[in-house]
């Protein structure tokens, strides 16, 4: 099972997210029930293999230091009629980044973060993460900050990609969400 593995609260931003995106929603991982929306997974496959991430990695001069090596997937634009939302895969990069022509970009303002991280196998991880990462909001006095919301997902080389490539079964996974004292 997915667990919390370490929590804190931290300023973050400002930054730009820029890779590809979709509109999607979260059922479409089930293949019993095929969508019309695009799926996240498919989206990852894609950027890996039409050179999305080598593009925004040759940005160096963008890619801010104090960001975490590795690759971000990033929500916003929640539709609680229709359960949609956006999906971006790629990086967050300084404000000033220039945009690759067929690329989107976001920018995020500052702001608070909570900045988990969540253990486990990969597939434990996605469908509780957001639930572990909210309870570790409230149960340390703030809550999520509705009006500026995105989630971003860091797929930390150190934690993620390394321990993937070498065969570990147990990931962890960062999860940022913008935060505000109760």
């Amino acid at each position: 099972m997915a667990k919390l593995k370490k929590n804190e609260f931290v300023e973050f931003g400002p930054y730009k997210m820029v890779g590809k995106e979709i509109r999607t929603k979260i059922e479409n991982f089930n293949p019993v029930f095929p969508s019309k929306y695009p799926t996240i997974p498919s989206l990852w496959q894609q950027c890996f293999s039409d050179g999305t991430f080598d593009t925004l990695a040759n940005m160096t001069e963008y890619c801010p230091a104090e960001t975490p090596n590795g690759y971000e997937g990033y929500v916003r634009d929640f539709n609680s009629e229709d359960g949609t939302f956006t999906y971006v895969a790629g990086f967050l990069m300084k404000v000033n980044t220039p945009v690759p022509d067929g690329y989107v970009a976001y920018d995020i303002p500052a702001c608070t973060i909570a900045k988990t991280w969540i253990e486990g196998e990969e597939h434990e991880i996605y469908p509780n993460a957001d639930q572990l990462t909210i309870e570790a909001i409230r149960q340390n006095g703030y809550e999520v900050d509705w009006q500026n919301y995105f989630k971003c997902e860091v797929y930390t080389d150190q934690r993620f990609g390394m321990p993937q490539r070498s065969g570990q079964k147990v990931l962890i996974l960062d999860i940022y969400i913008p935060i505000k004292q109760v």
